[in-house]
């Protein structure tokens, strides 16, 4: 769940105009094809690395999971939720919140029986990321009155977020095919750099060669290291990994797996907005829509 950090950290910075003009279009042409999407999502609530929960919340380990139907509608959210600013996007931009509702009753097995979890609607959007890797921030939350709770792990009765990524694939995935491309040859720049590192070790003897070699392995390095971080990069920003990744209707392809959280408030007057990891989700499957069948 990597794509996820990024886009959590950046979620308040704002474009100049160039990305403006781009994302006024772009987030529109994404949000037309996640309408009427239906989902099933899993859900695993507990203890993340990293999260800023207490200490003592989901201390054991324990997960609570259970399996989530929605829908993204197109319908336009309540105007409550759409003051939102983690799903907002940028100040500029101006972005328009759609409507994700609850299709079934999910339900877990506790010590006290099965118990059903109850849901109500929230809101989704999207938020594009790279033009050239056209990869989107795609956040949504749902209301859970009463939470959920199993041993020490306990969903709170609040507003949750979730927090993913997804690509736009027009060209059959063109743009994969060369983002792969270039990852394959920044690897073997890697490698390439690595043999000649280890080359230059065994060929130099004597005190001045090794003096010289010492000064070329300095320039190797910090050229394999530039390299990692563009490698690093690129699988931040478009769907190399199949095991990463599930496609979606409508040419979408979803980042499997994303984060959940609560929203907390920090700074002196607590106006100042965090959040929490609780959990991840990923995307199980994808079907239509029964009623046009009937």
């Amino acid at each position: 769940h990597h794509f996820v950090f990024v886009l959590l950290a950046n979620h308040l910075q704002i474009p100049g105009t160039h990305a403006f003009s781009t994302n006024s279009y772009s987030n529109a042409a994404i949000l037309s094809r996640l309408q009427t999407i239906q989902a099933e999502l899993l859900l695993s609530i507990g203890r993340v690395p990293g999260t800023a929960m207490p200490p003592e919340w989901a201390a054991s380990g324990a997960k609570l999971g259970f399996a989530l139907e929605v829908e993204f509608t197109n319908d336009m959210c309540e105007y409550e939720m759409s003051k939102e600013k983690l799903l907002q996007g940028d100040a500029l931009m101006g972005s328009t919140l759609m409507s994700v509702e609850p299709l079934n009753e999910p339900s877990f097995v506790s010590t006290n029986g099965k118990e059903i979890v109850q849901v109500l609607p929230g809101a989704y959007g999207c938020q594009l990321q790279g033009i050239e890797s056209r990869q989107y921030a795609f956040r949504f939350f749902l209301d859970f009155p009463e939470g959920a709770k199993r041993n020490d792990v306990e969903l709170p009765s609040e507003r949750i977020y979730f927090l993913s990524s997804c690509w736009l694939t027009d060209d059959e995935g063109a743009f994969i095919g060369r983002a792969r491309e270039r990852r394959d040859d920044i690897e073997k720049s890697i490698q390439q750099i690595t043999r000649n590192l280890e080359e230059l070790e065994q060929s130099s003897t004597g005190f001045l060669q090794k003096a010289m070699a010492f000064r070329d392995s300095v320039d190797l390095v910090e050229r394999r290291a530039k390299f990692k971080l563009q490698l690093e990069e690129m699988e931040q920003k478009y769907p190399l990994d199949e095991a990463n990744i599930i496609h979606g209707p409508n040419n979408i392809i979803f980042a499997k797996e994303g984060m959940i959280a609560v929203k907390r408030f920090r700074g002196t007057l607590g106006t100042r907005e965090q959040y929490h990891w609780v959990g991840t989700f990923s995307f199980n499957d994808f079907f239509e829509d029964d009623e046009e069948d009937e």
